[in-house]
């Protein structure tokens, strides 16, 4: 069977999954591996090819470039610290952590391999963990730490990585020569990054066609990533710095047509290749269980079990140090931030599930090194990062749900005050603008009060597929009142803008606000109120 129409089967098999997966109330991610699990046990299913490199550049970027656009700039700044902890200083140490337990527990596993090793199993999962913890609704702080953790821990995990990977194959390693490459690595992609997210804001207002912003979108990823590879910078880094940037296009320099356009193209494709990424997963593990048996199921499923609980205890022990020590010692940090409740940190260091990331640079091992001869202990690598992906998808996925409602934290309405506020004053915004239409005497009272009891509702109003090509202007009494039901919509735009710009309210309540006015543009194109 051709490459192409496995991987289109696979995706059906993961979309199939949507419905199971909500009848029994489990993660979709967590669902799809198991799909593969099972079609991997089908004597007629082919074996699915993989080229590593094309493997880790399909996936990678569109996954991170969309969760980094659509994360809050303003709550990850606020939260760098914890992030940062979480996403540079407890990576490394999984690493180091991970490195020497593999060494201990199997000689044969150089140190070069075994932090290689570290280094694929290191990063936690976004997909299953945000998935997971949006729809229990968790304290919004605790979501913002956890999302910026799993978007930037990837820059730290391949990243070392790569260091590991080139140690391996070289037979040599210079912690000297580590550390600058690893600043010049991240300096490199994040000058990359911020230049074509700059120049993605620049280009972008050129094209009027909604379909062709949707492309450029989906293109910027890739650019950004072969881009910084080009200059041996920090790829991962340079789709991250990237989104962000992108994120922060001028609203009047695209329709609300694009913007809904672009949200369904990128929500569909992210959909896609998540669930192809978990389907191939269960296909993986399941492949290996026969080399599971002819190597001693019994000594891998030690090894298993042992790096697997080598990464959760690390994440747990060091979360709660790093949430108390700094404030014990700094009473501005305590006074400024208190203490953390014990049950929110107990949460956050349960949420460490693998995925996508540990399977993407599983796959990216090299066969041989630079002398020709076999990557070290690749047959041991391989299963047990597979393996402990299962493993936390399993435990820490079937008991995440339940321990969070369990602990029953305070869910807060952070965002929801935000939106509140942000929805208010897109309405007076609205209501001062058509205060200043209705001035010039072009359109019936009768129409104006129709028009005003309308812009309460402007944000609540569900998506129609009628096109739209924009404003228009003209001596009609339709043209006139269509123009000035964009007026108020492009008021309201700007007042929420200027909210999320000063920075009272976060990207989240923005992206609420704007969705719907778009939505409803979208929705009223030729249903002008009169």
């Amino acid at each position: 069977m051709p490459e192409f129409e496995i991987i289109l089967g696979l995706v059906f098999v993961a979309a199939l999954l949507q419905p199971v997966a909500r009848r029994f109330d489990v993660p979709l991610a967590i669902a799809q591996v198991f799909g593969g699990i099972l079609l991997s046990t089908l004597p007629l299913f082919p074996t699915v090819p993989f080229d590593p490199e094309l493997t880790f550049v399909l996936f990678v970027p569109p996954l991170l470039y969309r969760a980094a656009s659509t994360s809050s700039l303003r709550d990850t700044r606020k939260n760098a610290r914890p992030i940062f902890l979480l996403a540079v200083a407890l990576v490394l140490v999984t690493i180091a952590a991970v490195a020497a337990v593999a060494h201990s527990l199997a000689p044969r596993i150089p140190w070069a391999a075994a932090f290689v090793l570290g280094a694929i199993v290191a990063p936690s999962d976004a997909d299953v963990t945000t998935a997971i913890v949006r729809r229990l609704g968790l304290p919004t702080r605790l979501v913002t730490i956890l999302e910026g953790e799993t978007l930037l821990n990837d820059t730290t995990a391949f990243v070392s990585y790569r260091m590991a990977v080139r140690a391996a194959a070289l037979g040599s390693f210079s912690l000297a020569w580590a550390a600058g490459a690893f600043v010049a690595i991240t300096i490199g992609g994040l000058a990359v990054g911020l230049a074509v997210g700059w120049v993605f804001r620049k280009v972008r207002p050129l094209f009027t066609d909604s379909i062709a912003v949707s492309t450029l979108s989906l293109m910027t990823p890739f650019a950004a990533y072969l881009l910084a590879e080009q200059f041996g910078a920090s790829g991962v880094l340079a789709v991250v710095a990237a989104g962000a940037v992108s994120s922060r296009t001028p609203l009047r320099t695209t329709s609300a047509r694009t913007r809904v356009r672009t949200n369904v193209v990128w929500d569909t494709a992210t959909f896609a290749i998540g669930a192809l990424v978990f389907t191939l997963i269960g296909l993986q593990i399941g492949r290996l269980v026969p080399e599971f048996l002819q190597r001693g199921a019994l000594a891998l499923s030690v090894a298993v079990l042992v790096i697997s609980l080598t990464v959760v205890a690390t994440r747990v022990l060091w979360i709660f140090p790093a949430a108390y020590v700094p404030r014990l010692v700094s009473r501005r940090l305590r006074a400024r931030d208190p203490m953390p409740s014990w049950r929110a940190l107990v949460i956050l260091g349960w949420a460490g599930l693998r995925g996508g990331d540990t399977l993407v640079m599983a796959l990216a091992v090299p066969l041989v090194t630079a002398s020709g001869a076999p990557f070290p202990a690749r047959e041991l690598v391989l299963p047990i990062a597979f393996g402990v992906i299962l493993v936390t998808l399993l435990v820490q996925g079937f008991t995440l749900r339940p321990l969070i409602k369990l602990f029953a934290l305070p869910r807060g309405d952070v965002v929801e005050v935000e939106e509140r506020h942000a929805r208010l004053e897109a309405e007076q915004a609205a209501v001062k603008k058509l205060e200043e239409i209705g001035g010039l005497g072009h359109i019936p009272a009768n129409a104006l009060a129709q028009m005003r009891a309308a812009i309460g509702q402007r944000t609540k109003l569900d998506l129609d597929d009628t096109d739209h090509a924009g404003g228009h202007t003209g001596l009609t009494l339709e043209d006139s009142i269509r123009d000035a039901e964009q007026q108020l919509r492009e008021a309201s735009r700007e007042a929420v803008a200027r909210l999320r710009d000063d920075e009272v309210i976060g990207d989240a309540a923005f992206r609420r606000v704007i969705s719907d006015l778009d939505l409803d543009e979208v929705r009223n194109i030729d249903e002008p109120i009169i």
